[in-house]
């Protein structure tokens, strides 16, 4: 079959499929539900318990959003085959399949997201209209490291890890403590932009000049590192038999008007200043840097909620992951405004399906 016919269908296919899951989302919900019921005799009970309470809790919500995920990528999928660009854009259509492949909502899509990826790797790009159009990520000049920048990034160091002091004690007063907290974000928020007061202007402008270059170059390394993310994540659920991080939890019961700021606005900055921007200017060998930022960022979301020892190692390896492939992108980028826009990316995201 024609690779153009064969994507349109298989997308058409996925489609139909994700339009039903919308349809009759409550019913394919009840029917997990009584399908996790039957695992209590082969799963730990507490698992299979909180998959169930995610599932009532979220489920058809999820599942809205998960289908409608695929849908829109199916449709981008059938436009790029009309256009008969799919050996340009393999790369993409890679990463289109895998992310299929984590939000399907049903084996038939999970098998022909799995198909799709082994015909385009089988497929050979021949002809010159077939290999992608290749642009070089613009090499930004090193900006030196003054000594303002120092004394702006011990502070902000010092004053973002101080939270895990004081906020043990915050006075019994809500509205105190609120101002305390709001205060703390708003220090730590400028501190971060102070730091890149002398490259974030040319970063940005860069990254806006550049734009699908930097996308180009960041999709199919997304792509991988969510499949990686998701592999890790499920050994560590075996391994620790909890279905989700304490730091996810407390997250959760927090009011969505204050995590998602956090997520979307304050982290990407702020993160981003503190795990890559900091940490590189201070270690200059790339895989160095890469490796520490990784740990570092993993362990800084669990090593204060966790209780053993065992659970603040593994359950920090879904979030090194994360930190490694942010790590990469600004070793290899040396633009800190493509890695504020990729945490922003994957918290919004997370947000959205945290949401629903």
């Amino acid at each position: 079959m024609n690779k153009r016919i064969y994507f349109i269908v298989s997308s058409v296919i996925q489609i139909i499929i994700g339009i039903y899951i919308i349809v009759m989302a409550d019913s394919i919900l009840q029917s997990e539900i009584e399908a996790l019921k039957q695992l209590y005799e082969m799963m730990p009970m507490e698992i299979v318990s909180d998959m169930i309470i995610s599932l009532e809790s979220k489920g058809i919500n999820s599942l809205i959003v998960s289908s409608g995920i695929v849908i829109l990528i199916n449709i981008a999928v059938i436009f790029t085959a009309y256009k008969n660009t799919i050996l340009r854009n393999k790369g993409l259509l890679i990463v289109a399949s895998i992310v299929c492949f984590l939000f399907a909502g049903s084996e038939i899509v999970e098998f022909l997201t799995i198909i799709n990826i082994i015909v385009l790797l089988c497929s050979k790009r021949e002809k010159p209209e077939d290999f992608p159009i290749k642009k070089e990520i613009p090499k930004l000049e090193k900006i030196a490291f003054t000594r303002k920048e120092v004394f702006i990034g011990v502070m902000l160091v010092l004053i973002y890890f101080s939270q895990f002091i004081w906020e043990a004690y915050l006075p019994e007063s809500k509205v105190l403590s609120w101002i305390i907290i709001l205060s703390f974000y708003v220090i730590v928020l400028a501190l971060s932009i102070a730091f890149w007061n002398k490259s974030i202007k040319r970063d940005l402008k860069a990254f806006k000049d550049n734009f699908m270059t930097y996308i180009k170059f960041i999709l199919p390394r997304l792509g991988v590192m969510y499949l990686i993310y998701f592999i890790v994540s499920i050994l560590t659920i075996v391994i620790t038999q909890n279905l989700s991080t304490a730091n996810q939890q407390n997250l959760e019961s927090l009011p969505s008007w204050y995590v998602i700021p956090l997520a979307i606005i304050y982290a990407p900055i702020v993160e981003e200043t503190i795990f890559r921007g900091v940490i590189h200017k201070i270690i200059k060998n790339k895989v160095a840097f890469v490796v520490i930022s990784a740990v570092c960022f993993g362990l800084l979301h669990t090593i204060t909620t966790e209780i053993t020892l065992m659970n603040v190692i593994v359950k920090a390896l879904p979030y090194s992951v994360l930190g490694a492939f942010l790590a990469y992108v600004y070793a290899k980028t040396d633009n800190i405004s493509t890695n504020m826009f990729c945490h922003f990316a994957i918290n919004a995201l997370a947000s959205l399906l945290t949401l629903t």
